[in-house]
């Protein structure tokens, strides 16, 4: 990785502690009331640079902007239609060999990402 960054170790700590999955323009705003000098190009570059480095992940899950986690263990992602909140989902029933199987013909599956899309138990209750 490049130096050392205050702004990307910023940014990096910050994903760190969110279970929210925020878009480069909720980090943005969180992070610029502590540290004014901070500015929008900035973080994306840092979350470009963090991503290409595989230290974060980069969701892209919608209209509503990339997302990002710092969460790199192998999940998958719940994505609600209403409330647009992102949940992280762990299940052995979507591992690579099990994946590779329903594939068929000798594939492997190195990796995967897989986005399901509905609407929330919070949200199908204020319905």
């Amino acid at each position: 990785m490049r130096k050392h960054s205050k702004q990307r170790e910023l940014i990096l700590n910050y994903l760190r502690s969110a279970n929210s999955h925020p878009t480069a323009e909720q980090i943005y705003a969180d992070l610029k009331t502590e540290n004014p000098a901070l500015s929008l190009s900035t973080v994306y570059r840092n979350l470009n640079l963090l991503t290409e480095y595989g230290v974060i992940r980069k969701l892209s899950i919608g209209e509503n902007g990339d997302r990002y986690e710092a969460v790199t263990k192998e999940h998958n992602h719940y994505f609600c239609s209403r409330c647009n909140r992102v949940t992280d989902v762990y299940t052995a029933l979507l591992n690579h060999s099990a994946l590779a199987e329903a594939i068929g013909d000798g594939c492997t599956v190195d990796q995967h990402h897989l986005y399901l899309y509905g609407i929330c138990g919070d949200c199908r209750k204020k319905q």
